[in-house]
């Protein structure tokens, strides 16, 4: 009697677990979607009140610039403070930010806005990271991680192509407004989350943050960072090739129209093609997470995304290019679900907040720096020959992070419990 008892408490738990777990998705989901709509509205919105690409362009540097300003202080805030109200405290203020947009008649009022939405941006993500940690299991974290990135690039796919209805129909305006509408949708999901606590370490220590207990939780982050090199080399070095690879997206439009001289509608295919294999990817990921090592779906994941690049610098016709972007969006769904599930399982949850915000502030200078280095070395040099070397050398560290993930001492910062377990809630 008392075994089913405690078969019939698990059922009820992974039930409830799931359901949890739906609702989180969900939030999410509708915001990512909301997102991808307001970049295509925002970018017009715009081009239309100042007819000048300098102004668009700006609206590219004004998220780096934002995350830079957050992340040294944001990571503290977000390990002593119940990461669901920050998560509904986010989405609320994103969407009366996002709301007031169409309303300004400076474009320096809109970049203002912009600057706070993205600020907004840079607590919610990191805050999501640490709550999915608490509420879902070791177990199905693959399994969710991979919903997650299948979700997200559903909302990749839909986003766009719900804006270009809206703007046919109606106008960047209200392109903006269903923005603000999918963020206070998603704070209404997040509000029947259960509320999960601070974490064992942070108990008692929700208090005003304070410039001495900011250098301490730095000091914190590096100490974990020193006794835990492999995880942190890892996922650094992880992410260092990510970021290359987004400084040579900064130069893909020029590659494909200027050097491999296609036309624009095949420009617009290749960027379908990619959004479409990233679906696919996320599909298979999700279908088959389970019996995917995760140190094959993070190194084996990261060399194909890598290849895919390499690909694309030596493409000369647009077949062989779409061939590699059908190779990026399919692996990357495969290397993003393996990181996501690596960082999780080897991250203190307590510390995540921090880890999270110190990795992205770093990260959010290599990024503008690579990207203004690569623009000015392509402005000297060969662009073609600019993406050969570079991607080469991805190829190179993305190889070295999968071989280094087989040896056998290493082996244990990517087991996985065999039997799964009951979520929160």
């Amino acid at each position: 009697m008392k075994n089913i008892r405690a078969k019939r408490v698990a059922s009820k738990g992974q039930c409830g677990g799931w359901k949890h777990a739906g609702l989180l998705l969900s939030g999410v989901g509708i915001s990512n979607l909301g997102d991808f709509i307001y970049i295509v509205a925002i970018n017009l919105m715009v081009l239309n009140m100042t007819q000048s690409p300098a102004a668009v362009a700006g609206l590219w540097i004004i998220s780096p610039i934002a995350s830079v300003c957050t992340k040294f202080w944001s990571g503290s805030l977000i390990d002593r403070y119940d990461q669901r109200q920050l998560m509904i405290g986010a989405d609320m203020l994103r969407a009366m930010l996002v709301a007031m947009l169409p309303l300004m008649s400076s474009l320096w009022m809109m970049y203002a806005v912009m600057f706070l939405i993205s600020m907004s941006s840079s607590i919610f993500v990191p805050s999501s990271q640490v709550y999915i940690t608490r509420l879902v299991p070791a177990e199905r974290r693959k399994r969710f991680n991979s919903l997650q990135a299948l979700i997200s690039s559903g909302a990749f796919i839909t986003g766009p192509a719900v804006a270009g209805v809206m703007l046919i129909y109606l106008s960047p305006a209200a392109a903006i407004y269903a923005n603000a509408v999918s963020f206070a949708a998603s704070a209404l999901i997040l509000m029947f989350l259960p509320k999960l606590g601070f974490g064992e370490q942070n108990i008692g220590t929700g208090s005003r943050l304070t410039p001495r207990m900011i250098a301490q939780d730095w000091r914190a982050v590096l100490s974990f960072s020193r006794k835990s090199g492999y995880v942190v080399g890892i996922y650094a070095l992880f992410q260092i090739i990510l970021v290359v690879g987004m400084s040579l997206d900064a130069q893909e439009v020029v590659f494909i129209r200027q050097v491999m001289n296609l036309p624009e509608s095949q420009y617009g295919a290749l960027m379908s093609i990619t959004g479409i294999g990233y679906l696919a990817g996320s599909m298979l990921v999700w279908m088959f997470a389970k019996h995917l090592p995760v140190r094959h779906m993070m190194g084996g994941g990261v060399l194909l995304v890598a290849l895919g690049y390499f690909l694309f610098a030596r493409s000369f016709s647009f077949e062989l290019a779409a061939v590699a972007f059908i190779l990026l969006g399919l692996c990357s769904a495969l290397a993003n679900t393996g990181l996501v599930t690596f960082y999780q399982n080897n991250i203190p949850v307590d510390l995540m907040g921090r880890m999270s915000s110190v990795l992205g502030l770093v990260l959010s200078v290599l990024q503008v720096a690579s990207i203004l280095i690569a623009g000015v070395i392509a402005e000297q040099l060969s662009l073609r020959m600019v993406y050969t070397v570079v991607s080469g050398v991805m190829l190179l560290a993305a190889l070295g992070l999968w071989v280094t993930s087989m040896f056998p001492s290493r082996s244990r910062y990517y087991d996985e419990p065999a039997k799964p377990k009951a979520m929160v809630g």
